[in-house]
């Protein structure tokens, strides 16, 4: 999954949601890959919870 799909999971722009991830304790990606592991994913779910429907 991208982190774009991701921002638009949660309903919020790209640069929002990247500042949404600096938040997330001991949470690392690349910035140059394309793709988050499902390991990150369930991280960033974790942290911030399932994304609104």
């Amino acid at each position: 999954m991208t982190r774009t799909q991701l921002a638009q999971q949660y309903q919020v722009c790209l640069p929002t949601f990247n500042r949404m991830l600096s938040m997330i304790p001991d949470f690392t990606y690349d910035k140059n890959l394309r793709t988050l592991t499902p390991k990150q994913v369930g991280l960033i779910y974790q942290h911030l919870g399932e994304p609104p429907d």
